[in-house]
């Protein structure tokens, strides 16, 4: 059985771009802001570089192709 796909926080958080409270201080202003993705909530937070985030996205974009997902 495959392990489920990481979500984003996982990823950046696994390669250090955020730490645990900065990812669940942004998770807090998600659920008040329900139509914004977290990634663009750190950023704007000052938390995250855009091109740490679109690092992160292209490695959970090929970890979901690696388990057949769709392209």
């Amino acid at each position: 059985m495959e392990p489920p796909h990481r979500l984003l926080g996982q990823i950046l958080t696994d390669l250090g771009h955020v730490t645990l409270e900065q990812l669940n201080e942004a998770r807090r202003r998600q659920m008040q802001e329900t139509e914004r993705r977290i990634g663009e909530i750190l950023v704007e937070m000052g938390h995250l570089a855009p091109k740490a985030l679109a690092e992160a996205l292209a490695i959970q974009e090929a970890e979901g192709r690696g388990r057949g997902a769709p392209a």
